[in-house]
């Protein structure tokens, strides 16, 4: 029993120091923290996957939040308003722990009514041993979830089924001290009440701190602002040619020299090659590499309960490792029952130890930071056409083009400055408020309007050696032009009439 119970201690040990460790934030690579959606390849077109509800934040300017659902959820959001626009970790954590606590106090009463009904009596052992599965397995299991798989978590827990719960517990407090004295045979026990109120009272004491602290720190949307600019452009070229200078505008905003983000990447196409005339649509986001944002939201000052947490951690382990350390040395003398007690007790103080510092890691691991989204999306229709230039009779020198008429396309962009936050480098990135930049808006809107409308419709050489070659033909078009000209006024009228 002495070794069993060191094993657990160093396992327990080994856990809180990884734990510990990767709390402490060494460094964050370029491809972290993870962006928004999946990112499209480099060179590449399409639409990644998550990036449709990013387009529908930006054009519609909102966040979207789960309703609250079912009774017990609505008392705790009419109770903490702002948890409504918390980012779902922190609606599901604080879910999670309200249920916990009703959930714990109905196990209590219900334990403190078997005891009031069965103290003294013969059944009273077996009563009280029922509530150590009970409280074990169906409390605590779903509570040491809490932490990393919540982190990405886009759901918040339902409570419909915690009402059918508390019923089988007000049942089970009812009905327990009267069917099994009638029901079942009668095991000599001694009674284990001491172990499972432990649980409960210590576990009851971390989700209050939990919730208190969570509370003070709360993560809310407070602005949801997007700038949207809308211009009506005209060129005679392929409308994919704003993308050539869309990817260079782009290049000027990477942020410290690190590429955009770009979660969809659709170039305007033609609806039919072999057609002349169709309509075409495109669109692109981007987001730029984010940084970290030290913002209010954080709210340092109010973490006085998150530590309060950690050192009522500390506590229940030392508590844990006294009481290990003073029963081990005396399991020699000590009876069977005894010994059952003494690990029970230290493995329902290393459970609500382990239950507090996993609930702490979620508010220590959170991240900020800031970033910019630009969406950019052009609809229109097109036409094509030939056309030609220079004097078709006598002109030596023409231009022959087959050109793509864009009359009043649509052109949008929105671009919203956005804080995110995160809860470990590697996890999940929620909204938590948008900002309006519209000076930048309207200066691409200007600059990709002035783009399209400065594109060249005429085809001409013009590289330094086309132009010297055509040079020198004027000047031998000039010196041989009297020539040509004394040639035909020597001959006859009707012969020159025929060499013409």
């Amino acid at each position: 029993m002495a070794v069993m119970l060191a094993a657990i201690f160093f396992g327990v040990v080994v856990k809180f120091l990884i734990q510990a460790l990767s709390q402490i934030r060494f460094y964050l690579g370029r491809k972290f923290p993870i962006g928004l959606a999946d990112e499209v390849p480099s060179n590449s077109h399409g639409l990644a996957s998550g990036a449709l509800p990013i387009i529908d934040t930006l054009r519609n300017g909102t966040v979207d939040f789960a309703e609250p659902k079912s009774p017990l959820n609505g008392i705790l959001y009419s109770l903490v308003k702002p948890l409504i626009t918390s980012p779902p970790p922190i609606q599901s954590a604080a879910v999670q722990h309200f249920h916990a606590l009703i959930k714990m106090t109905c196990i209590l009463c219900s334990m403190a009514t078997s005891y009031f009904f069965s103290a003294g009596t013969e059944s009273e052992g077996m009563i009280s041993w029922f509530y150590l599965p009970m409280t074990g397995l169906s409390l605590m299991m779903p509570l040491m979830e809490l932490g990393e798989a919540n982190a990405n978590s886009d759901e918040v827990p339902k409570a419909n089924s915690m009402l059918w719960k508390l019923i089988g517990l007000v049942s089970f407090a009812v009905l327990t001290p009267v069917l099994i004295p009638r029901y079942l045979p009668v095991l000599h026990v001694p009674p284990m009440w001491v172990v499972p109120t432990l649980l409960l009272v210590t576990s009851i004491i971390s989700s209050l701190i939990f919730l208190l602290s969570l509370l003070s720190q709360l993560d809310d949307v407070r602005q949801t602002s997007v700038s949207l600019e809308q211009a009506s452009v005209s060129m005679n070229c392929h409308p994919a040619q704003l993308w050539i200078k869309v990817a260079r505008d782009m290049q000027e905003i990477w942020e410290r020299n690190i590429p955009n983000r770009v979660y969809a990447n659709v170039a305007p196409g033609m609806a039919d090659a072999d057609s002349s005339r169709g309509a075409f649509q495109g669109y692109l986001l981007e987001e730029t590499q984010p940084t970290s944002a030290s913002t209010s939201l954080t709210i340092r000052a109010n973490i006085r309960w998150l530590i309060t947490l950690n050192l009522w951690g500390l506590i229940l382990s030392i508590t844990a490792a006294v009481i290990g350390t003073y029963f081990a040395s005396r399991f020699m003398v000590m009876q069977r029952m005894e010994i059952s007690r003494a690990i029970l007790v230290v493995a329902a103080l290393v459970i609500s130890t382990t239950l507090t510092f996993r609930a702490g890691h979620l508010l220590w691991s959170r991240m900020h930071f800031k970033s910019r989204l630009i969406l950019i999306g052009i609809e229109g229709t097109f036409q094509n056409g030939e056309m030609r230039i220079g004097n078709q009779l006598s002109g030596y020198v023409q231009s022959r083009t087959t050109i793509t008429r864009v009359q009043d396309a649509t052109l949008r962009m929105w671009v919203a400055d956005i804080t995110t936050v995160a809860f470990g480098k590697a996890n999940k990135r929620f909204i938590l408020g948008m900002a309006p930049a519209d000076s930048y808006a309207k200066a691409t809107v200007s600059d990709l309007k002035l783009f399209a409308l400065s594109q060249s419709s005429i085809a001409a050489p013009t590289s330094i050696s086309d132009i010297e070659i055509a040079k020198s033909i004027g000047y031998m078009n000039s010196a041989l032009a009297p020539s040509f000209q004394g040639s035909a006024l020597s001959h006859s009228p009707a012969r020159s009439v025929a060499m013409r």
